[in-house]
């Protein structure tokens, strides 16, 4: 039952968004000088570019997101591996359905036209320590100069205006959508070719979330990376856990075999399973 109430979440979380203007996104992949320019880059893993640049005694996370971080509660589980492991962590959310950073960049910097509070207001009125960026499922391979435009306006809205001028921003790397396993790696690629550059640019931190979907599928194909979606582009249970876990393992600079919590919709084996692929992924960045 809890499965066909998750199922029917997501299916109405995928009419909300294809309402959306943020449906004139392209389908494949829109080329640029810039964008041929990060595909033509050799494929590093820089390990500064997953570190934290230090951790604080407290650590007040606000993510500005849509529905992959939204759908299975990503907060609740990052909140809980930080009560197990006895550190002092909050994630809040700020979430626009099927929206991009764009849209929430747009809405303003107090009450949206439906009395809600905007991302900016958000951002000014609290002393975060880190704020989390992260884009619509298709648009950070889409088209890389929207995505990059959005990216550089957060950044420098953030640095101006949030009162905690040493928030730490992370770009949490998206993952390629299941209906083309044939081109699954090639997607999860770009996606990380993407997000690494804007990093890069920007001088933040980057999540490799979809990394870990590439390391599910190289392991065991479309069989092993399919325990990852719940339906095209949003996470199932495992994928929230796995997002989770590379969260936390970053922002407190923790090795993911630490953590002793489970998800409780998940077996202790799949759990342990999540972990060690978190484990190979961030390990990547340190040689």
């Amino acid at each position: 039952m809890k499965r066909i109430v998750n199922l029917l979440l997501c299916a109405a979380v995928a009419l909300i968004a294809a309402a959306q203007p943020e449906s004139i996104i392209p389908q494949e992949m829109q080329h640029s000088p810039a964008q041929d320019s990060v595909l033509a880059r050799e494929l590093t893993y820089p390990a500064y570019i997953v570190k934290t640049r230090y951790v604080p005694t407290r650590v007040d996370v606000l993510s500005i997101n849509n529905s992959l971080i939204y759908v299975n509660k990503q907060d609740s589980l990052f909140n809980a591996i930080c009560a197990e492991r006895g550190k002092d962590g909050k994630w809040t959310m700020q979430t626009r359905l099927g929206r991009t950073l764009k849209s929430h960049f747009d809405e303003g910097d107090s009450i949206d036209d439906k009395g809600r509070l905007t991302a900016k207001y958000m951002v000014r009125t609290h002393p975060w320590t880190h704020i989390v960026l992260q884009d619509q499922s298709r648009l950070p391979r889409a088209n890389f100069e929207w995505f990059r435009e959005s990216i550089h306006n957060w950044v420098d809205y953030i640095r101006r205006n949030c009162p905690n001028r040493d928030v730490q921003i992370i770009l949490t790397m998206n993952w390629a959508y299941n209906n083309d396993w044939d081109k699954y790696g090639e997607n999860n690629e770009i996606l990380y070719r993407n997000c690494l550059a804007l990093a890069q640019e920007c001088g933040i931190t980057l999540v490799p979330v979809g990394l870990g979907n590439q390391d599910h599928f190289e392991r065991g194909g479309a069989q092993l990376a399919g325990k990852l979606h719940n339906d095209e582009c949003h996470p199932s249970w495992r994928g929230t856990y796995m997002a989770s876990c590379m969260e936390y393992a970053v922002i407190f600079n923790d090795s993911p075999m630490n953590i002793g919590y489970d998800s409780p919709k998940l077996t202790a084996e799949e759990c342990l399973e999540v972990r060690q692929c978190v484990k190979r992924v961030l390990d990547k960045f340190v040689k």
